[in-house]
């Protein structure tokens, strides 16, 4: 997840630590959503190991046949199947 965040610059604001008032939300096509705070993934806190899911060898085209999964997480509670949005706030 980091390195696709990273592809997206998505923060360029001034301060210090900017990124950590940031959270993910990762939305399924079933309406389910979860939240990821930018400071799990960033390798420079918690460098949490986020996986964005696919099956066969190529990445799809659309994103609604990805999968989030949050390993260590107990029951996975923030897995995400069919994921139809991830948005930065």
């Amino acid at each position: 997840m980091w390195t696709l965040l990273e592809k997206a610059h998505p923060i360029d604001e001034p301060g210090k630590n900017a990124s950590l008032k940031h959270t993910l939300l990762i939305t399924g096509r079933d309406g389910y959503a979860v939240a990821l705070a930018l400071g799990e993934i960033d390798p420079h806190y918690e460098g949490k190991q986020i996986i964005i899911a696919y099956e066969g060898g190529e990445p799809p085209a659309s994103i609604s046949s990805l999968r989030l999964v949050v390993p260590g997480d107990v029951h996975g509670g923030r897995s995400v199947r069919d994921v139809a949005k991830i948005e930065l706030r």
